[in-house]
């Protein structure tokens, strides 16, 4: 992890989040994509390829997404708890710097 990935902030709304990160980077992020990134051991191999990644995402879109509880995971990463859906992932801050660069908006 490099120092720019450090998480320093996270701000949560009811449909999405705001992710501020040590280098000053600001992204707003949709508790859908967060969902759909989950690291986990079942979540994980379901985004290996198109398909897999197509029925993934229509699973999670028929579940409801209600604003997870995060809990901090030593000073690497953050768990998401999801009322519905799995709640085991790790997220570590490179990967959600990842995710929040990819999906997410920047703010200036």
């Amino acid at each position: 992890m490099s120092d720019s990935d450090a998480l320093t902030d996270l701000e949560r709304g009811r449909e999405d989040c705001v992710l501020r990160f040590a280098d000053g980077a600001s992204f707003r992020l949709e508790y859908l994509e967060l969902r759909l990134a989950c690291p986990c051991a079942k979540c994980g191999p379901r985004q290996e390829n198109e398909q897999r990644i197509i029925e993934f995402r229509e699973e999670v879109m028929r579940l409801r997404l209600d604003k997870p509880k995060a809990e901090l995971v030593g000073r690497y990463g953050l768990r998401f708890s999801w009322p519905t859906g799995c709640s085991s992932g790790i997220y570590s801050f490179g990967l959600l710097r990842q995710v929040a660069e990819q999906a997410g908006s920047s703010l200036a």
